[in-house]
């Protein structure tokens, strides 16, 4: 089967329809990650998959169902033309129906093949026209998704599988059950004439006494050899991969100590970057953080009432010293002639004035004083005098009872307050916003590094994670118990085996027992004719269940070398230049369901010049995809040559282990090996730093000789809207 083009119509990413050309040689199909390499694969496996009307709206392109209207449809399909005995073609497909929005549904499945007779294109059943040139055994070795399925001898009975589909194992085996059954029968009919057989009877009947005793022995024997061989199996397998992983278990214990440390360190920061805000906010006086502005305002405004008072006190007080000078004035101006002491003003009295200035006359010298001369004007002055001065007098009192101009001590208690605050007071509030900017920015440096732990314990997960992902069969509670466990198991391991030795040791004793007693039954000889009849058949038929067992045996081990030798064939073609080791494939009993199972497993050996091996426990990455492949080149290589007919080999990203070197004397190997070869890759892209995209690497591909294909993201489209994502297909050579 070589295929000759593959067409991806409306599968996911593959908008409308895309065409592949495929070589009869290698094909490499370059995508960076998500450009739709996985996707191209996976439509492959929903070709080749049969017995199911797999019509899923999840195998439909977005951007082919955004488009639709309502009541509108269209078809997905995925198809490949091939040479198999004359030029056919299978396609599977279905049709799709927008019914309302965001609103599909599927019908119209079919899955139909196509192959010429003659001149006629003659329509087929897809499955039966896969099957019939593309087998379901075949496809297994043929079709691989990354570097951990490509080895296939991780399936218990791919062992099995391999030399019944490629070699007379399976009817050697068929053969075998008959002539064993045969030989069984035989020997019943034997052994009940001789113990008919008056002459025989006796001995024989001793002899099969002891043979039903050593069988039972043996039976019981192999059931306990199969129980320790088990259970060796089991602590071989752990230590296996114990010892296999090593470098793993090393590299995981590293990346969880730092898992460990750096969580440890989260706590910590975590611990000094938080910061009780509402708390601090009274309890810490934060509240106080912006008091140094509110008492500068406060300080400015008491020493402004402060000043103004003072100032207005000044202005009072200069207003009561000059209406005091002016009394002074006026008693100044108030003076007798000759200097003459006046009377006191209150004497005489009002009243005594007044009554005289009535009578006209003074009282006080006797004289008379008629209105209008002197005396009376003297009398009439000094009242008026009189008057006055109670006037003044009045007004002094008033000043004296007068309330002063501020009432209060207010402004006088705002400004002792300001002093009292301004001294140790203000030096220690202010220290509270120091105090808070350090905190502050201690919690932010701390905040920063919280984020950096946090990535760096993401970064060591992820790690973890990869590493499981190279490592199939492993997890981290085996890497965390298991391989705390060798010793134990290394210790169990040898009592088992001791014990298996002992039981092999006493079965061979049954076994060697059980020979010599059916030697001793065949050579007594029957009396009767039919006996002697018997026992030539039971003989016949044992010799021809050994022959069959032998030939089976040796088919096994030449089917083994032969693919072992294909395999270091291509072995050093894909490390030329290069430390490659030799292949061995080792067969080896697992148990599934409590019963053995043969199975085999690859193993890479160096071999020094005294021709001594040594087990290579850890090859590199690059080595061990090799040396998988190799098998795989060899086991197809070993179907051509059975099935005289060809078959493809499928990658999708096999080489993520290898270096930049490797993958360009990969690519050149796998180039020149008479192989048809369809390789989805990410390789053979190089960073444009300048664009910040990734680039052909054109000069690289040029050296090759093969057909190659970039796929990727048509450009633009939204990184959150999966209907504007479409791949496109473009021939590179």
């Amino acid at each position: 089967m070589i295929i000759k083009k593959i067409t991806i119509k409306n599968y996911r990413s593959y908008y409308g329809e895309n065409t592949f050309d495929i070589s009869e040689g290698l094909t490499i199909i370059i995508g960076d990650n998500g450009d739709g390499k996985s996707t191209f694969f996976d439509a492959l496996y929903w070709l080749f998959k049969t017995g199911s009307d797999d019509k899923s709206i999840l195998h439909v392109s977005e951007k082919r169902k955004s488009e639709l209207g309502i009541g509108e449809s269209d078809n997905v399909s995925v198809s490949i033309s091939f040479e198999h005995n004359g030029y056919k073609e299978i396609e599977k497909s279905f049709t799709f129906r927008k019914i309302a929005n965001n609103k599909f549904e599927t019908d119209d499945y079919e899955y139909v093949g196509y192959e010429n007779n003659g001149s006629e294109r003659l329509r087929v059943k897809g499955d039966f026209l896969l099957n019939n040139c593309f087998e379901t055994v075949i496809r297994r070795y043929c079709l691989f998704k990354g570097e951990n399925e490509l080895d296939v001898f991780q399936e218990p009975t791919a062992l099995s599988t391999l030399v019944d589909t490629f070699s007379d194992v399976r009817q050697l085996s068929a053969f075998e059950a008959l002539t064993q059954g045969f030989a069984t029968q035989a020997e019943r009919a034997t052994r009940k004439e001789q113990l008919n057989d008056k002459k025989t009877k006796d001995r024989t009947a001793q002899l099969d006494t002891r043979l039903v005793g050593v069988k039972q022995k043996i039976f019981d024997t192999k059931a306990a050899i199969e129980k320790k061989e088990s259970l060796v199996s089991e602590f071989t397998e752990k230590l296996e991969t114990i010892f296999k992983y090593q470098d793993v278990a090393e590299s995981y214990k590293k990346l969880k100590d730092r898992v460990d440390n750096l969580k440890e360190a989260k706590i910590r920061e975590k611990n000094w970057s938080s910061c009780n805000y509402s708390t601090n906010l009274l309890d810490e006086s934060w509240i106080l953080r912006p008091f140094p502005s509110i008492l500068n305002e406060f300080q400015g405004k008491v020493s402004a009432l402060h000043k103004e008072k003072r100032k207005l006190t000044k202005e009072d007080e200069q207003k009561r010293a000059r209406e005091e000078g002016k009394r002074e004035v006026i008693k100044t101006f108030q003076k007798l002639a000759n200097d003459a002491v006046p009377l006191a003003w209150d004497l005489p009295d009002e009243e005594t004035m007044k009554e005289m200035l009535d009578d006209e006359v003074c009282k006080v010298c006797g004289r008379p004083a008629p209105k209008g001369s002197e005396a009376y004007h003297f009398m009439q002055e000094k009242l008026n005098t009189y008057l006055r001065h109670i006037q003044e007098e009045t007004k002094i009192d008033q000043t004296k009872e007068e309330k002063p101009l501020f009432l209060s001590k207010h402004i006088d208690d705002l400004k002792n307050r300001s002093i009292k605050i301004s001294g140790d007071i203000e030096l220690e509030i202010n220290s509270i916003s120091t105090e808070i900017a350090d905190q502050l920015d201690f919690i932010a440096k701390h905040k920063e590094e919280l984020k950096k732990v946090e990535t760096q314990i993401e970064e060591a997960e992820s790690d973890i994670t990869n590493l499981l992902m190279q490592s199939p069969g492993l997890t981290t509670e085996m890497l965390d118990k298991s391989f705390s466990d060798w010793k134990g198991y290394s210790e169990s391991n040898k009592r088992a085996e001791i014990e298996l030795d002992r039981l092999k040791n006493d079965l061979k004793e049954l076994e060697d027992e059980e020979t010599e007693i059916k030697k001793e039954l065949s050579e007594i000889e029957p009396s009767s004719a039919m006996g002697k009849v018997y026992q030539r058949v039971q003989n016949a038929f044992e010799n021809i269940f050994k022959a069959f067992s032998h030939a089976k045996e040796e088919n096994i081990h030449n089917f083994l070398s032969l693919l072992q030798e294909k395999a270091n064939e291509y072995l050093a073609k894909l490390n030329e230049n290069d430390f490659h080791g030799t292949i061995k494939i080792r067969r080896k009993v697992d148990y599934k369901d409590g019963k053995p199972v043969e199975s085999a497993c690859i193993e890479l050996n160096s071999i020094n010049e005294r021709g001594e091996e040594t087990y290579i426990a850890l090859p590199n990455g690059a080595l061990k995809t090799t040396m998988y492949m190799s098998v795989l080149f060899a086991i197809s290589n070993i179907t051509t040559l059975k099935r005289e007919q060809d078959y493809p080999l499928i990658f999708d990203a096999p080489t993520s282990s290898f270096g930049g070197f490797k993958e360009d004397v990969f690519y050149n190997v796998i180039d020149k090996i008479d192989k048809q070869c369809i390789i989805v890759t990410k390789d053979l892209l190089i960073a444009n730093k300048e664009k910040g995209i990734k680039v052909l690497d054109q000069e690289t591909i040029d050296k090759l000789t093969c057909s190659v294909y970039r796929i990727e993201k048509k450009m633009p489209f939204n990184e959150e809207d999966l209907s504007t994502i479409q791949t496109i297909v473009k021939p590179i050579k």
